[in-house]
């Protein structure tokens, strides 16, 4: 029943005007009542609405959010394989290098190594070791932020290079693990996409680091396997070359070690043998690589004498990287060297070294191989060279250890048929000690014997280092005679060779008791063909050509002609 309606029978009955005004009066108040009441329902639906509709719209931006980030996620996982992933990561994390960097470093057994960077300086790149700091610095957090003063704390400051650092504002670390153990870690100086929030950024770098994760064990299980298949490969390759090399030692240690520098990439790489732990007296050397010209040959030289001083010292394999290079003193091109002790036999001691000019580090696997090779050539040269001694007894001197007279001749001959088939010139050297019989008189024969056996070994380094003589062959002539052929080489290049023998003999520092034995040398050259077709007339020519400088004053070089011999300045 509606309350007003018995005012209104009142107001009608009585006429009172009171009661008309405040049924109206109620009236409107119920009406406002009811209106306030539609209005907040109104407003509450409204915000109902507006809530629904911000919601459907959030739904549908994370959606889209969502579609992007599974785009970009199947981006990464389609690629083939590991490595494709990663770059193609880092290319998308550092759009540009020049303003930030990025790096992929991988697990190799003790050290992590930089397998795939963005924006950074390979050259200076190194190895890191591992070392307990690493599970103490992520106890197991699925990542790092650092700013630019926690970044000069970490223990990775060190390892990036010193050109990089100026750009270190920010750096993001991600830890991949397998079996609770780190095996991989990103790092990277920005995420990816940019202009998304932060906290979803991680999260997608996370998720794509988990998708790839399977890939990356896969892919370590697969290199393993292929080091091991690549191990055995090369060690068949260097056990093959001593199976069938009937050649000399030296032809068979110059093919194992070329050989070997193929297969670890080596610059270049040399052996040395000494009868003294100390190598105070290099016995012999080879080597192989790359050939230094004029203005480098008395810098590497420099080089391979210090290294033996430091095989010498250190008396034990060891690696050469960028800061144990410079504590020795040691300057580029080398950046990596590995040093091998070789034992061929009891009183021998030999080094093996193999260097690299190029940053790359030399892996695990690598060194471990050198090791090995190094071992096995040790093995070889034990049993080889009893079988090298009695070869050597009978085609060499037993006091100088240079080729006696008949299988010099016997040589001679040989290279002069290859200097005839090859159409190339091949000169001959015949070295004679001034005024020998005197040193004898004076010092004795046994000090006359030393100087017959330095003299021998500065024919040897001097023409070895050479590189413009291939395969030189010297021989004790006769008394204090010594001849030496030189293939390909023409009179005036053998002149040069043989001015620079005669001064590198004339510098021999040698005394005796105190006493200063000083030695000299006159050399006669001649070649063929241009002056000489057979054996003997070159013989002949060059003996002609030696004692002309003998009788033109000793310590001199003369270069035979048939009209006038040609006398070398000193």
């Amino acid at each position: 029943m509606n309350p007003i309606a018995p005012y209104t029978l009142l107001a009608a009955h009585n006429g009172y005007l009171v009661a008309l005004m405040l049924i109206c009066l109620m009236q409107y108040l119920l009406h406002a009542d009811r209106m306030e009441r539609l209005r907040k329902k109104m407003a509450g639906d409204a915000r109902k609405l507006m809530g629904l509709q911000n919601e459907v719209s959030s739904l549908q931006k994370d959606r889209a959010q969502i579609r992007f980030e599974h785009q970009i996620f199947e981006e990464f996982i389609a690629q083939s394989n590991f490595d494709e992933a990663m770059k193609l990561l880092l290319k998308r994390f550092i759009p540009r290098p020049e303003r930030g960097f990025g790096a992929w470093l991988e697990k190799r057994d003790d050290v992590f190594i930089w397998s795939h960077f963005r924006g950074l300086s390979s050259q200076e790149l190194l190895s890191i070791p591992l070392s307990k700091d690493w599970f103490r610095e992520f106890d197991h957090r699925e990542f790092q932020i650092l700013d630019e003063t926690d970044v000069k704390h970490s223990f990775l400051f060190n390892y990036i290079p010193s050109s990089d650092r100026r750009r270190l504002k920010q750096l993001y670390i991600f830890p991949v693990r397998h079996n609770q153990e780190i095996t991989g870690l990103l790092i990277t100086t920005s995420l990816y996409p940019a202009g998304m929030a932060l906290e979803r950024r991680l999260s997608l770098a996370l998720r794509i680091l988990n998708g790839l994760e399977g890939h990356f064990h896969h892919s370590q299980e697969l290199r393993i396997q292929q080091n091991q298949l690549k191990t055995t490969r090369e060690v068949l390759e260097l056990r093959d070359i001593s199976d069938r090399n009937d050649n000399s030692v030296r032809d068979l240690v110059d093919e194992y070690l070329t050989c070997l520098t193929r297969q670890l990439g080596m610059d270049r790489a040399f052996v040395a043998f000494s009868r003294e732990a100390e190598y105070r007296e290099v016995r012999s050397i080879q080597r192989v690589g790359i050939t230094p010209n004029d203005q480098q040959r008395d810098f590497w030289d420099t080089d391979e004498k210090h290294l033996i001083k430091i095989a010498a010292h250190v008396g034990r394999n060891m690696v050469l990287d960028p800061p144990e290079l410079e504590i020795y003193g040691l300057a580029e091109p080398l950046r990596h060297v590995i040093i091998i002790s070789l034992r061929p036999r009891e009183g021998t001691y030999g080094m093996m070294c193999l260097m690299r000019h190029k940053s790359e580090p030399f892996s695990e696997e690598e060194r471990r191989h050198a090791e090995r090779a190094g071992e096995y050539l040790s093995e070889i040269l034990r049993r080889t060279l009893d079988q090298a001694t009695m070869e050597m007894l009978a085609t060499c001197d037993s006091l100088t250890g240079l080729l006696n007279r008949r299988v010099f001749e016997e040589k001679l001959d040989i290279e002069l048929t290859k200097a005839q088939a090859r159409s190339k010139p091949c000169s001959l050297m015949m070295i004679d000690l001034d005024l020998f019989k005197s040193i004898n008189d004076t010092f004795g024969h046994q000090m006359g014997d030393e100087v017959l056996r330095r003299v021998a070994d500065v024919l040897r380094r001097t023409l070895e280092k050479d590189d413009a003589v291939h395969k030189v062959l010297v021989a004790r002539y006769g008394g204090e005679e010594m001849a030496a052929i030189l293939p390909r080489m023409g009179t005036q290049e053998a002149g040069r060779v043989a001015e620079s023998l005669r001064r590198e003999i004339e510098s021999l520092d040698l005394e005796f008791r105190g006493i200063s034995c000083p030695v000299t040398s006159s050399i006669g050259v001649a070649t063929y063909p241009d002056q000489a077709n057979h054996a003997e007339d070159l013989i002949a020519h060059s003996d002609k050509a030696l004692y002309r400088a003998k009788a033109s004053g000793r310590n001199q070089v003369c270069l035979f002609s048939p009209g006038q011999d040609i006398l070398l300045e000193n």
